[in-house]
């Protein structure tokens, strides 16, 4: 069973990633060393600092995490939403309140770590119920003139 308290704050989602990523011991991501130092640290993420190549980067570098305006609890909770109860991205973004673009961003970019398969089709599709809006018929129309 997944810890549902990991959901309750940042710090306690930076927790779990630094958990699962540094299991195997720590290690630079760019050079491979693992002579690593600590190196301060910036909100709830442990920085680190490579002695053989001088770079630093904390928990969330080199992840899907990394770059990522929404809180790394926002998205444990969207990620295990859509995938143990197959919660759509809208409901999701009404519920954590981020918006549908970038939590769909996010989305995708997890998928792709998954080596989720693509849909790739070939020969007749055959789609239900398809619609497509054409022109501004019953709609009001612009007057700008």
């Amino acid at each position: 069973m997944f810890p549902v308290e990991v959901f309750r704050s940042e710090a306690s989602a930076a927790n779990l990633l630094e958990q699962v990523r540094w299991r195997e011991g720590l290690q630079c991501p760019r050079c491979q060393s693992e002579s690593v130092i600590k190196y301060g640290s910036y909100r709830e993420y442990q920085r680190y600092r490579c002695k053989n190549c001088g770079r630093t980067f904390n928990d969330k570098t080199g992840t899907i995490f990394a770059h990522a305006k929404i809180g790394l609890d926002k998205l444990l909770f969207a990620f295990y939403s859509l995938l143990r109860f197959n919660t759509s991205i809208r409901q999701l973004d009404a519920e954590i309140d981020v918006s549908y673009r970038s939590l769909h961003r996010r989305v995708e970019r997890f998928a792709r770590t998954l080596d989720a398969p693509q849909l790739d089709l070939v020969g007749p599709v055959e789609i239900d119920e398809f619609y497509v809006s054409a022109g501004k018929k019953g709609r009001e129309r612009d007057h700008n003139e």
